[in-house]
């Protein structure tokens, strides 16, 4: 992906600050991507850094210029050719690199703070990482673990199960949770340096719980695992987890650092016609026929129907007078957030969790705390609030796939431009159930999307333990938890 680095002038000269090995421009003998001990490279002064470049990679595929938010419907492009899901091993290799930047600096920080004893540092970067190690899990199901972030000390590292790099990174959040639980054992604590969070240990805690629901779920239909089980710690991790928006995690942009959001700044292409981006037909098709609130704040209304909104088949052509409606730029702002989880996406989860259960009364008032919680997020009125959770249309099924579908459903309208968290929703129950057809001209594959990720070429052809696992077939299967 041709992603832009997130523009934060600030966390740039931190990070060349981290990242700079050589004590000199002369200095060859030193990798120049090792984090050399000094006085000046302390805890406080990697941690912004690292949670820069933590969230660009949370969020590395909602790139316009990739097909998973055109895939979503979140983004349609006019006129153009439409991502067709026609993917390469070229797809989703970020996530893989992080070896090399992201998740290594985490591990960087986690090693430096435990060597010092700054526990609570220590614990931020083990959340960090495990973030990662997720990720990694749920989009390659093997990856390199005990071998991994060695460089060239070890250019052909072997491959751990998806089980295994979930263990490993439970293992770091269970850490962090009985490390941030204790009186830091150190010199310095995080503090304003804590951009995320501002050095709240308790949201921090919180987060690592509400992290392990959101793993938790994901093995609902894995081998060797109970439903109902896999309900029962989704929910016994939420009664810790994150209780309302003000625990949400995200980077907060700042509106002085122009196109800082890199959404912003593909809301002024010539191929919206500097109207701002397009929104796909099946999620303004899905938001009508609830008559969302959320829609005046998102979007403009289309020219076609001036008094409501329409979205569009991504790649179309517009027709004259038939404007879609656009996202408006008071939502999509220069400081749009970049979000890593939200308070909403746990209620949802304990949405799911009770209609699992079989508890459908519990799984509605969930599911509704979790709509709820994201209208308040972007100002909708309580008046349009009280009235789109009652209507009729949100009344729990009483049966598992009918509940599921419905939760998905308002989960996915919850989550349009926040995290990757409906891909995986999508793979792992089916819902919501898109048309790619309607959704994307000259489609590739109407039936489902990518599963998973390839492995980068260069992995395949220099590392025998990847080519001995070989590439996937990523529309048939996708990671270990892809059992549905």
């Amino acid at each position: 992906m041709k992603r832009n680095t997130i523009k934060r002038s600030l966390v740039m000269v931190t990070l060349l600050s981290v990242l700079t090995g050589c004590e000199s421009w002369t200095d060859i003998d030193q990798n120049p991507n090792a984090i050399v001990d000094s006085p000046l490279i302390t805890e406080d002064v990697m941690l912004i850094g690292v949670e820069a470049e933590w969230v660009e990679f949370a969020n590395n595929q909602m790139d316009t210029w990739e097909g998973n938010v055109q895939w979503l419907s979140w983004h349609s492009i006019e006129g153009s050719t439409s991502k067709s899901m026609d993917i390469n091993a070229s797809y989703g290799n970020e996530v893989w690199y992080s070896y090399s930047n992201s998740l290594k600096h985490a591990v960087e920080l986690y090693n430096k703070a435990q060597a010092n004893s700054n526990t609570h540092y220590q614990a931020v970067a083990g959340i960090i990482a495990a973030h990662h190690w997720f990720y990694i899990a749920d989009v390659y199901d093997q990856a390199p673990l005990e071998d991994a972030i060695q460089g060239l000390d070890n250019l052909q590292p072997t491959l751990a199960s998806q089980e295994e790099l979930y263990a490993h990174a439970i293992s770091l959040l269970d850490e962090a949770i009985q490390l941030l639980n204790a009186p830091n054992q150190g010199e310095i604590v995080p503090d304003n340096d804590d951009y995320i969070l501002g050095g709240d240990m308790d949201k921090w805690v919180k987060f690592a719980y509400s992290l392990k629901a959101r793993q938790a779920m994901r093995l609902i239909y894995a081998p060797g695992y109970s439903k109902t089980e896999q309900a029962d710690l989704v929910l016994s991790y939420l009664e810790n987890g994150l209780a309302s928006n003000d625990d949400n995690v995200a980077w907060q942009h700042l509106d002085e650092l122009a196109n800082a959001n890199i959404l912003y700044s593909y809301m002024n292409r010539a191929y919206s016609g500097g109207l701002g981006l397009t929104p796909g037909n099946f999620l303004i098709d899905l938001m009508n026929s609830y008559n969302d609130p959320r829609r005046p704040i998102m979007f403009t209304n289309s020219e076609e129907f001036p008094d409501s909104f329409a979205g569009l088949q991504s790649g179309a052509v517009v027709q004259p007078g038939q404007t879609p409606s656009h996202y408006r730029f008071t939502y999509l702002s220069m400081s749009y957030p970049d979000h890593v989880m939200l308070y909403a996406e746990t209620q949802f989860l304990r949405a799911e969790a009770y209609a699992l259960k079989g508890d459908w009364a519990m799984a509605e008032e969930a599911m509704k705390a979790g709509a709820r919680a994201d209208m308040e997020y972007i100002g909708v009125a309580e008046a349009d609030i009280t009235t789109y959770l009652a209507q009729s249309s949100l009344d729990m099924p009483a049966d598992e796939e009918g509940a599921q579908k419905l939760i998905i459903e308002q989960k996915y309208i919850a989550d349009v431009f926040r995290t990757g968290e409906t891909y995986l929703d999508y793979v792992r129950t089916g819902y919501p159930e898109f048309d790619f057809d309607y959704m994307l001209q000259n489609v590739f594959n109407t039936e489902t999307y990518p599963r998973r990720f390839p492995y980068p070429l260069n992995e395949v052809e220099r590392n025998p333990n990847v080519s001995a696992v070989g590439q996937p077939d990523w529309f048939a299967k996708g990671t270990t938890w892809d059992a549905k």
